[in-house]
């Protein structure tokens, strides 16, 4: 039914149009897609779209900052829902050119939400299925995946690398030093695809159970 739910979500973006676009509809002062502007109207929590070709992850992003996890066990229409949806970090913006949007989903074993994600730990995968749709409310994107890797959600006063707290680098240097845990990390890592400072990112992040606390990770950059 969840699975029903989203699909009627889908076919809404599907066949939306140009010629259906309301021009007064603005997010901030941007407007909004054509094809977003109805869903956004149903759930103003809707913040983007993501999707990997190829595979079954097609689903809306919602953000609510004041709650960041609302929507980890609620549907569209905001009611309980064991799959949840995406949903965009607190601090996360896609208002700030050059930042890290990170995502997460729950690994689910009925192969919905983030479920798929964790097929991208077979680097011959992941380099068949290296393009991320993520469009947000008024401005399409398209990103190539240059990093996955393992990781845990560590205690806040711990020193470990937490990729999770990485929205944007002040400095070039500060931007290195975080490649470089990303690389030392990395199951895979594309060293010709791998952003400079500056360019856009995206983490797509769920849990992994090889490991108490254990998360998983792929990375991408933005190409248009």
């Amino acid at each position: 039914q969840e699975e029903q739910a989203i699909e009627a979500l889908r076919q809404i973006r599907n066949d939306a149009s140009e010629e259906t676009s309301n021009p007064d509809m603005v997010l901030g002062d941007q407007q909004i897609l054509a094809q977003y502007q109805e869903l956004f109207m149903q759930n103003p929590d809707l913040i983007g779209w993501l999707t990997i070709d190829g595979t079954s992850i097609d689903y809306p992003v919602m953000w609510t900052p004041e709650d960041p996890e609302y929507y980890s066990h609620r549907g569209f229409d905001k009611e309980d829902s064991n799959n949840g949806l995406l949903f965009m970090d607190e601090l996360s913006s896609v208002d700030e050119f050059g930042g890290n949007v990170i995502i997460y989903g729950h690994n689910m074993k009925n192969g919905t939400m983030f479920g798929p994600l964790m097929d991208f730990q077979d680097n011959d995968y992941l380099k068949e299925h290296s393009v991320v749709t993520f469009d947000t409310m008024y401005r399409p994107g398209t990103y190539k995946i240059f990093a996955s890797f393992q990781s845990k959600a560590y205690d806040p006063d711990s020193e470990e690398f937490k990729y999770y707290d990485f929205i944007n680098a002040e400095t070039a240097y500060d931007f290195e030093e975080y490649l470089n845990n990303i690389k030392n990390l990395s199951l895979y890592y594309d060293e010709e695809n791998a952003p400079s400072f500056g360019d856009e990112i995206i983490t797509l992040s769920t849990c992994d159970y090889y490991t108490t606390d254990g998360r998983f990770a792929v990375l991408a950059k933005r190409i248009k």
